[in-house]
């Protein structure tokens, strides 16, 4: 992985992620504040939005959810295999 905070303008949020998926149309980015590596602290809030609600979660909240989801999707997996299916075609790059 390259080094994303190279040439990255100090005063605009470092984007996570900002993607659509193609087979819901769902939306979902996740920004926080730039800082340095390793200088994120609990004062500093974290933006995840999915669809049009936006969510400011500090690091550690933002880690507890992220945490939360992976448990109930492996909970959901485990009763419901058959969606694993959507698992891997989410990640299915296609030219």
């Amino acid at each position: 992985m390259s080094d994303q905070g190279v040439n990255r303008d100090a005063s605009q949020p470092f984007e996570l992620l900002d993607m659509i998926w193609p087979e819901t149309g769902l939306q979902v980015s996740a920004r926080m504040p730039p800082r340095p590596k390793d200088h994120l602290t609990e004062d500093d809030s974290m933006e995840l939005t999915v669809d049009f609600v936006t969510l400011s979660l500090t690091p550690l909240e933002f880690i507890q959810l992220a945490s939360s989801l992976r448990m109930s999707i492996d909970g959901l997996l485990e009763q419901h295999p058959n969606f694993q299916r959507a698992v891997v075609n989410a990640f299915d790059i296609r030219d």
